[in-house]
């Protein structure tokens, strides 16, 4: 069957993905393609489009490469050379945590492909893609940017391989390495190739990484991380590298150098992040909320789904929390847009022809965070504005925040929608407004919350930097009672991750001996995995925590899986594991303070 009209159009909407689509638009060249390892998704929580359409505003001719075909030079070439420069992205996660889960089994979909399809993308993207866009165009300018390269920036630990690896911009042999959320620094890198400059001469661009090659100098006051062949030879090292790392992970910090296996990088602070208006602005480019029509007959990209209608308010953590990468991507500062735009983008939602009358998120990284933020002028190195105390000069205003809030429940009200709050909370920081937990229970809970105690036994949680297990209960309390009040039958969802560094066979059954008194069978739980540039890697790495000390690291299938067994003692398949152990125990239960029961009809 032919193509009609309508596809075409339905095609012109998306940013070119062929060289058809790029003559329709009467183009013989792009200015940039942006190749992904994801299917092509035009929706702001996929950062090709977001990077895409933001360029795009400011004038540059855009084309779209997504899962080309990595084992031949031919797909490189489909859309010609780019004018200015590739920008090269393994897609909207770590292509390990994609691929892999953290036993290092290979996953059954990926939801980030057409009709969750298996084997569209390679192990290593970044490098694979790298590879065949030099043999296509050997001069043209190729950058590494979204989450993994983001992470993988320095030396890492790569938990499929087991061990410490150099930075992509050096596996890749790239030119340029783009980290943190980049639309600044993409319009920056891009405007400077228009004038002719040179890429060798990007010594100065916050955000950015780039080989010590091609006669760049050092930057100065730069500070010298351990290396990757020290790291190895000394895991101590590895924590040496992450505290010094992150003490300079701000705008203001300083820049870094690293020696690798071939030569050395250096790593610029990050940049500084958008304004309201810029994030007002971002916010407002012209999203179809679909994947490309090319799709439609291979069962569209499933990781769509969860996302299509929900609403993006606010950027950045300030939690800190020690197994979380936010910190070195987003930046802990909160980068909020205006309560204009947030509703404009829901009446937008509400007008679509396929909306299905909910919204089904409005958040960011951290739901409770919109429109808080540092009162301090100067940039501190603290990573966890609210561990182990919230900082006296953390501003914690809920104002903002009640006020979209209530303008979300006036819109709803009058237009017959549902609004949810679903991408999780911090419960400490709702804590200190009852005004707030009161509003989030009654008007945007779908009968389920999301929210993350993380684990039981407050050694672990200090590892964490997450706050001791009596606040949730306090949450939790109060949780209930305004429910109760409210006359609605809803239940928290609590989120437990096993296997962290520093959590013994001991505290695991401490955990699990409270979880069978509470009769809690946890659906929200996950094998702590080594994520690149974080303190809890750094744990596992060293196995000491971020003082020295040394500490129990879960390591291997066989305790692993017993940690993660006695979180969901309640499966029929683990429980002749949870006995076999308990056998082999001189003590139990651990010892375990009492806990009052919350009884609920």
């Amino acid at each position: 069957m032919g193509k009609t009209k309508c596809d075409d159009y339905r095609r012109s909407l998306f940013l070119p993905t062929s060289r058809e689509e790029m003559h329709s638009r009467n183009w013989d060249q792009a200015e940039v393609i942006l190749v992904t390892g994801d299917a092509y998704v035009d929706h702001p929580s996929f950062g090709v489009s977001l990077i895409g359409r933001w360029l795009e505003k400011h004038g540059y001719r855009v084309a779209v490469l997504a899962q080309p075909d990595w084992r031949s030079v031919e797909a490189f070439r489909s859309l010609g050379p780019p004018r200015l420069f590739w920008g090269v992205s393994s897609g909207a996660i770590d292509s390990r945590l994609n691929i892999y889960s953290s036993m290092g089994n290979r996953r059954r979909e990926d939801v980030y492909s057409p009709g969750g399809k298996l084997g569209l993308r390679p192990d290593k993207p970044l490098a694979a893609y790298v590879s065949r866009i030099r043999q296509a165009y050997k001069s043209i300018p190729i950058i590494l940017g979204g989450l993994e390269a983001s992470l993988r920036r320095l030396v890492h630990y790569d938990y499929i391989e087991d061990q410490l690896k150099q930075s992509v911009l050096t596996d890749a042999k790239a030119d340029f390495l783009v980290h943190g959320m980049a639309e600044q620094v993409v319009i920056e890198i891009a405007d400077r190739l228009d004038r002719g400059e040179k890429i060798e001469d990007f010594i100065d661009i916050p955000g950015t990484a780039y080989p010590l090659s091609r006669g760049r100098t050092i930057p100065e006051n730069s500070l010298r991380l351990p290396s990757l062949e020290e790291q190895r030879q000394d895991s101590s090292m590895v924590m040496q590298a992450q505290i010094e790392y992150q003490h300079q992970s701000h705008p203001a910090g300083k820049p870094v150098i690293q020696d690798q296996q071939a030569g050395s990088i250096a790593v610029l602070p990050p940049r500084a992040p958008l304004t309201t208006a810029e994030m007002d602005s971002l916010y407002d480019l012209p999203f179809t909320r679909r994947c490309h029509p090319r799709y439609d007959q291979q069962g569209g990209v499933p990781a769509l789904e969860t996302v299509r209608f929900s609403l993006t308010s606010h950027r950045g953590c300030f939690g800190g929390c020690s197994f979380c990468s936010i910190y070195f991507h987003q930046g802990k500062h909160i980068s909020s847009r205006s309560h204009s735009s947030i509703m404009k983008e829901a009446e937008i939602l509400r007008q679509r022809s396929d909306f299905s009358g909910t919204i089904s998120d409005i958040g960011g990284p951290t739901a409770n965070m919109y429109g808080m933020g540092c009162g301090r002028k100067k940039q501190c190195a603290r990573v966890s504005c609210l561990f182990p105390a919230p900082c006296p000069d953390l501003h914690t205003d809920f104002s903002n925040l009640l006020g979209i809030m209530e303008s979300m429940i006036t819109w709803k009200e009058k237009n017959r929608t549902h609004v949810y709050v679903a991408s999780g909370i911090r419960h400490d920081l709702a804590l200190r407004n009852r005004d707030y937990i009161d509003s989030l229970v009654r008007h945007f809970v779908g009968g389920h919350l999301k929210v993350a105690p993380e684990h039981y036994c407050s050694g672990v949680l200090s590892l964490m930097g997450k706050p001791d297990f009596e606040l949730f209960e306090r949450f939790e309390d109060q949780f209930y009672r305004v429910s109760r009040r409210a006359g609605k039958e809803q239940y928290l969802v609590p989120y437990f991750i096993s296997g962290h560094p520093g959590c013994s066979l001991d505290d695991a059954f401490s955990q699990y001996d409270y979880l069978r008194r509470r009769g809690w069978r946890l659906r929200q739980v996950q094998d702590f995995t080594p994520v690149p540039l974080t303190l809890s890697t750094a744990m596992y790495c060293s196995q000491t925590d971020s003082k020295g000390k040394t500490i129990h690291v879960p390591r291997g299938r066989k305790e692993k899986r017993l940690q993660m067994a006695l979180l969901k003692y309640h499966e029929p398949k683990n429980k002749q594991l949870i006995q076999d152990h308990i056998k082999t125990r001189k003590e139990f239960p651990s010892k375990v303070r009492a806990k009052r029961v919350i009884r609920r009809k």
